[in-house]
C-alpha cells in the first residue's frame, strides 16, 4: 500500500538491517513496476548477499519462491528462481 519509491526505500532499509532474510528482496516489486531489466541483477545480488550472510540457498527454497512469484503474477521473477 506504498508508492513504488517508498516501498523500495523500506525494502532496502530492511535488507541493510536484516541481511539474512530471504523475503526482503525487491525483484517482484521491480517486475510489478515494469523494471524487468533490474530483476536478473537483483536476483544475482540476492544470491550473493544471502550466501555471504550464511543463508543456505537450496533447490527447495527457490522452487517455493518461483511458485510464490507465479501466484503473484510475477512471471519473469518465477523464471529466474
Amino acid at each position: 500500500m506504498e508508492t513504488y519509491d517508498n516501498a523500495r526505500k523500506v525494502l532496502n532499509k530492511a535488507r541493510e538491517n536484516i541481511p539474512n532474510d530471504r523475503q526482503i528482496w525487491t525483484a517482484k516489486l521491480e517486475e510489478a513496476n515494469g523494471n524487468k531489466h533490474m530483476m536478473k541483477k537483483i536476483i544475482e545480488y540476492t544470491i550473493s548477499s544471502l550466501s555471504a550472510n550464511g543463508v543456505e540457498i537450496n533447490r527447495e527454497h527457490w522452487f517455493k519462491e518461483a511458485m510464490e512469484a507465479e501466484k503473484a503474477r510475477a512471471v519473469h521473477c518465477s523464471s529466474y528462481c
